[in-house]
């Protein structure tokens, strides 16, 4: 039978309270016998007692009026007289006591020793009739001076008032006895009342402490093991399951708890599972908010990174397709690592390049071009460990391999959201920044840079952003110039090349190819001073327009 906490503790409400009903019960009983017994002895014993008292004295005032007339001279009329009203009244008291006893004989109850008292009242009649006989006899007797009868009929006389008196004593002796045990039974009641009282009371007591601790400790006991179990749970350990506890509310809570992990767990397996395809964030929000994979977007400033490997074709002309594939993973595996750390978000792989952008929900509004940023620099970290870990796998053969990497880095609204078909979608960003950031990562090869950034990238991560202007470019696909800049890799420093761009975009091609030499002869390995010397040979050969704008327009994308 299941019984819920509610019936628990009513069940001891109602145990309590059938003791208390018992001890009710049999008190009000108890009481009601010692009140019958005191009632009985109040009124009806101690009155029957009285009467009989009176009938006694009656008795014995007839028989020593009878006395008295023999023994005193006088007028014998008013003793005659009296004598005769006391045998009236004597008589109407025996009639009124029969009258009693047969009414208390009649009842549904008769009082204890009424049939014995009524016998011995017979029996006190019976010797009084004797005696009143006799009585009235002698008196005759007396009147006619028949002193010889007289005389032998007054010892009879005075044996029967002996006798009258002897059997109202034992009747009286009878009922005191009577009385005395109604006493000792009502006293007997009353103490066994009270120790039953006491005792079922304790009893009730007992029990009702008994079943609520019991009740009490299951509750908390089970309580602990929910609470111990839900705090593993919040510490990450989804192998916890509560045993069954009980058959209760608690024990329904329990296996509710265990249908949570277990949900838990699937959506843990899930997320691992399909957070190898698509960032876990983004699985995360699939599984918490079903909305969130209606199709649609917002428009939003977002910031976008492209990373490539440089040097695929040499790999994959150098390295069979298990190794093409080990070495090509670990180079993405490394960038994810970069990404990830800095709260971006995976969009695409794309062949040995990465797609991943910054912004909301997964970033705060204004932070996504500042982690971009940071992200960067961590993936050249990164990159440097990943040429360490394929030296250390290939070998010599490493040594012939050119690789490296670049970055392109565009801020700018886009739309965010599920792109794809009611088939096969997924969440990405696209928009012109988009487009500028992947054009930026390919622009890296002109200049011999590794990170690019877009100007609205630098002016969101000033406060972070360590690097130099590059140029003002015109991408392909885009017909508004764009100023790019370049973002120094951690531990580098290159000189600034703000004095010389001045003088290149104002056609000073003497003043630009000094300024540039001037680079040069700070930092002799600055690629970009090289690639503008170069530039410059060229345009001071064959000059541009006269309104040419400083723009530079890049032919590849």
């Amino acid at each position: 039978m299941r019984l819920n906490i509610a019936h628990k503790i009513f069940g001891i409400a109602v145990v309590i309270l059938v003791l208390m009903i018992c001890v009710a019960v049999l008190s009000g009983r108890l009481t009601a016998r010692i009140s019958a017994e005191l009632n009985n002895i109040a009124y009806k014993q101690l009155p029957l007692s009285n009467e009989i008292g009176e009938l006694n004295v009656r008795i014995l005032e007839q028989g020593l009026l009878i006395q008295r007339l023999f023994a005193l001279p006088g007028d014998p009329a008013d003793s005659l007289d009296r004598i005769k009203e006391l045998g009236a009244e004597i008589d109407h008291d025996f009639k009124e006591n029969f009258e009693l006893f047969e009414r208390e004989e009649q009842s549904a109850n008769p009082p204890p020793g009424i049939f014995e008292l009524h016998k011995a009242l017979k029996r006190v009649e019976g010797e009084y009739r004797k005696l009143q006989r006799d009585g009235l006899e002698l008196v005759r007797l007396h009147a006619n001076k028949d002193s010889e009868r007289f005389h032998a009929l007054l010892v009879d006389f005075n044996q029967e008032q002996n006798a009258v008196d002897q059997e109202v004593a034992a009747l009286r002796e009878y009922m005191e006895k009577i009385a005395e045990d109604a006493v000792k039974r009502s006293d007997r009641d009353e103490r066994f009342l009270l120790y039953f009282n006491s005792g079922l009371t304790g009893l009730a007591v007992i029990l009702g402490i008994g079943f609520s601790s019991l009740v009490t400790y299951i509750l908390v006991r089970n309580v602990r093991i929910l609470v111990r179990a839900a705090e593993a749970v919040e510490e990450g350990n989804l192998d916890t399951e509560v045993p069954p506890l009980s058959r209760d509310e608690i024990g329904r809570l329990g296996l509710s708890f265990n249908d949570m992990v277990d949900g838990l767990r699937l959506k843990e397996r899930i997320k691992d599972m399909f957070g190898k395809y698509m960032d876990p964030r983004i699985v995360s929000r699939l599984l918490e908010n079903p909305e969130f994979a209606r199709m649609g977007g917002t428009r939003q400033e977002m910031t976008v990174m492209f990373i490539d490997l440089k040097g695929y074709t040499t790999l994959s002309e150098n390295l069979e397709p298990p190794e093409l594939l080990d070495v090509i993973n670990l180079f993405l595996s490394s960038m994810t690592q970069a990404v990830s750390n800095r709260n971006g978000v995976i969009n695409d792989f794309l062949g040995d390049a990465v797609m991943a952008f910054w912004g909301p929900p997964f970033t705060k509004p204004d932070e996504h071009a500042a982690l971009a940023c940071d992200a960067a620099r961590d993936a050249i970290l990164q990159f440097q460990s990943f040429r360490d870990q394929v030296r250390e796998k290939l070998g010599a053969r490493a040594d012939h391999l050119d690789l490296d990497m670049r970055i392109g880095i565009s801020t700018g609204e886009m739309i965010a959201g599920n792109i794809g078909s009611l088939a096969s979608k997924k969440y990405s960003v696209i928009g012109d920044p988009v487009n500028l950031g992947a054009r930026l990562e390919g622009a890296n090869k002109v200049y011999g840079t590794r990170i690019m950034a877009s100007n609205r990238t630098r002016e969101l991560a000033l406060d972070r952003f360590k690097g130099r202007e590059l140029d003002l470019i015109k991408v392909k696909g885009k017909s508004a110039p764009t100023r790019v800049y370049e973002l120094f890799e951690p531990d580098l420093l290159r000189p600034d090349l703000s004095h010389a761009l001045a003088a290149y975009r104002r056609q000073d091609w003497t003043g630009a190819n000094a300024a540039f030499e001037q680079v040069l002869a700070q930092d002799p390995d600055d690629p970009v001073a090289q690639v503008f010397l170069f530039r410059t040979a060229q345009l001071q050969a064959k000059p541009p327009e006269a309104d040419w704008d400083g723009v530079w327009e890049l032919q590849e994308k």
